[in-house]
């Protein structure tokens, strides 16, 4: 038998194409975060939650636009005031907040568990580049679970509207900034606890279970602090994170649907948005924490 090496000739070159860089590989983390959330190019089984949910939300938009119809085609003008922008993100705010659950561990969670950071970090990608694109997949997913079913609205109720299409629209120009705005404040506060839960708990079920009871266990635990005859009691209504962005959907929609712990203890309701930022932050904190000590 022969030692002497064979060299082969499989007919191996250099790459060639465009070099994306980092943005080319931010953009492909989103992309993959897409389809990991949404189930595409995954099994069915995959695909049922995130899209049951989707379904559901825009089922409410279509509903809300019915009753609106009915409403002025049976009464006309002297139809009572019927739900609109406002009212419709409580409806829709329960069913987000189920799919941010879902969504802030499939993106986060898989990740560490699987050992893939540092494949992802052999790249031109630093780690403030990876988490910039989950938390932008999440964003645009979520962001677009409230606007989409709202724009569905709003172009449903012009349509019925007997005040005809652009009279409506015209008439209800602030709804271009007001519905953005309080889907923000909705992406904020409830995103910043669940990304904080999947960054540090390392099952996907723990962590979406630890994000949905831990606001709502948030909420008793500030009622129960607000009653307590002690001084500083108040401050703990900034405890219930999941209300802040009801609060501001009432200041800025300028309707009045419950008073809320920060409302009930005393404060104004554009105490919210600081407080919805200053949570967003120490998130922001955490998690950069949490990530900056892995391999």
């Amino acid at each position: 038998m022969s030692n002497r090496a064979v060299i082969v000739d499989r007919g191996y070159r250099s790459y060639d194409e465009e070099r994306l860089g980092r943005r080319g590989a931010m953009r492909a983390i989103v992309k993959e975060g897409f389809r990991r959330v949404l189930g595409l190019r995954r099994k069915a089984r995959r695909k049922l939650f995130p899209w049951s949910l989707i379904g559901i939300s825009a089922a409410i938009a279509f509903i809300f636009v019915g009753l609106h119809w009915v409403a002025g085609v049976a009464l006309g003008p002297s139809a009572p005031d019927l739900p609109g922008y406002g009212e419709y993100f409580d409806l829709n705010s329960g069913i987000a907040i189920l799919f941010i659950a879902f969504a802030a561990p499939a993106l986060l969670v898989p990740d560490r568990v699987e050992g893939v950071l540092n494949i992802y970090l052999s790249r031109p990608l630093r780690m403030v580049d990876y988490l910039a694109a989950k938390i932008a997949a999440l964003a645009i997913l979520v962001l677009s679970f409230y606007l989409v079913p709202q724009i569905l609205m709003h172009l449903g109720l012009s349509v019925v509207s007997t005040e005809g299409f652009l009279s409506y629209m015209g008439a209800n120009l602030d709804i271009l900034w007001k519905v953005p705005v309080v889907a923000l404040a909705y992406f904020t506060a409830h995103a910043a606890v669940a990304v904080t839960a999947a960054a540090l708990i390392p099952r996907e079920g723990f962590a979406a279970g630890a994000f949905f009871g831990g606001i709502f266990i948030l909420n008793g635990v500030a009622e129960l602090l607000t009653q307590l005859d002690v001084a500083g009691a108040k401050y703990a209504a900034f405890l219930a994170i999941e209300e802040y962005p009801r609060v501001i959907r009432d200041w800025i929609f300028d309707i009045d649907t419950v008073d809320y712990l920060v409302e009930q203890s005393g404060f104004e309701q554009w105490t919210a948005v600081p407080a919805t930022v200053a949570v967003a932050l120490l998130a922001t904190t955490v998690v950069w924490a949490r990530y900056r000590r892995l391999p």
